[in-house]
């Protein structure tokens, strides 16, 4: 990934009903992931979520490179390559336990004023924080169990 902004390294495990009969992800899991990983995204630079309904996504390209199994630990890395007028591409990788990618892929959103309305430039505030350059580090806590006497 070539990154020209921020960007979020995030850690989770592969949850039970993320995976298919086959008992691997199922291939919509990775839409969740990416969407879930720009919202911690824009947490960490510290803008409300208020403008989550007005930054669809546009376009989604996501190539499947490995299976992942459940309770896995996936490593997921999205970054910004471009930040145009009303733009932002993304790119998303996330990685098995072994250090293998996964699945790979970039995909856009676009800034709306509105829900019913077409593309607007983005505030300067939201550009600026998405070209910051900031990385971040979110580590989903695991639980474990202790069996005692």
């Amino acid at each position: 990934m070539d990154e020209q902004g921020s960007r979020v390294t995030a850690y989770r495990r592969l949850a039970w009903n993320e995976t298919d009969a086959a008992g691997h992800n199922h291939f919509s899991a990775a839409v969740r992931w990416l969407e879930e990983t720009e919202h911690t995204l824009y947490r960490a630079l510290g803008l409300a979520l208020d403008f989550i309904d007005r930054v669809p996504r546009v376009s989604i390209r996501l190539d499947y490179l490995h299976r992942l199994y459940f309770a896995e630990e996936l490593r997921i890395e999205l970054g910004v390559l471009r930040v145009g007028r009303s733009s932002c591409t993304f790119a998303f990788r996330v990685f098995n336990a072994a250090g293998n990618e996964a699945v790979a892929g970039e995909y856009v959103v676009v800034h709306v004023e509105a829900t019913d309305g077409g593309s607007a430039p983005w505030p300067p505030a939201m550009k600026d924080a998405l070209l910051r350059g900031d990385h971040f580090v979110i580590r989903e806590e695991v639980q474990t169990v202790e069996v005692g006497p």
